[in-house]
């Protein structure tokens, strides 16, 4: 059997880590981390350095490791890790992605969230700035909830649009304004 020229090998790797880095920031960026998403991006990353030590020690590979491939080489376990740790820690809204993608979404996610207070009809599962709301709902006149995805084993996280009240339960961390991150129980 006759392996392909080192060079495609190579370049199916890097694109293959590229997709597992893309899916691993959009995961880690979410307003939480599901099941799913930890039980498949946590032994990719595994797999991709075995890949990548295996390409790096066969004949013809430099002998010194290039600053390039000691980041890449680093960040497997940086963005497993973070997996695992916002996947443990409740979601935590102060992940730095998160805060980033929130705050590129803001402008988008309030006035989503007063259209859906003010009773207009809308589309769901709907795109909301960097967002993918799956159900949006006035749960009271004090509350916009925007569920975006799912977090631990079956619970579910996504943003609460409070303006006029602070919630009192510990479901719900402060982001910034009106704005909290929900997790909502099964």
């Amino acid at each position: 059997m006759t392996w392909p020229p080192r060079s495609q090998l190579e370049g199916a790797l890097i694109a293959l880590t590229a997709a597992w880095e893309i899916y691993t920031i959009h995961c880690v960026s979410e307003a939480g981390v599901g099941f799913f998403e930890v039980a498949l991006g946590v032994p990719a990353a595994g797999l991709l350095a075995i890949a990548w030590a295996l390409v790096w020690s066969t004949p013809g590979a430099p002998r010194r490791i290039r600053p390039r491939r000691g980041l890449l080489w680093v960040s497997f376990p940086v963005l497993a890790a973070a997996l695992l740790i916002i996947y443990l820690s409740s979601q935590s809204p102060l992940n730095p992605l998160f805060l980033l993608r929130f705050a590129a979404s803001q402008v988008a996610l309030t006035r989503a969230a007063q259209e859906v207070e003010s009773g207009a009809p809308r589309a769901e599962p709907m795109r909301v700035g960097l967002f993918r709301v799956r159900y949006a709902a006035a749960m009271s006149p004090d509350e916009v909830r925007l569920v975006t995805t799912d977090c631990g084993v079956v619970d579910q996280c996504g943003l609460a649009y409070r303006p006029r009240s602070r919630p009192a339960s510990n479901r719900y961390a402060h982001i910034q304004g009106p704005w909290y991150l929900i997790y909502e129980p099964f």
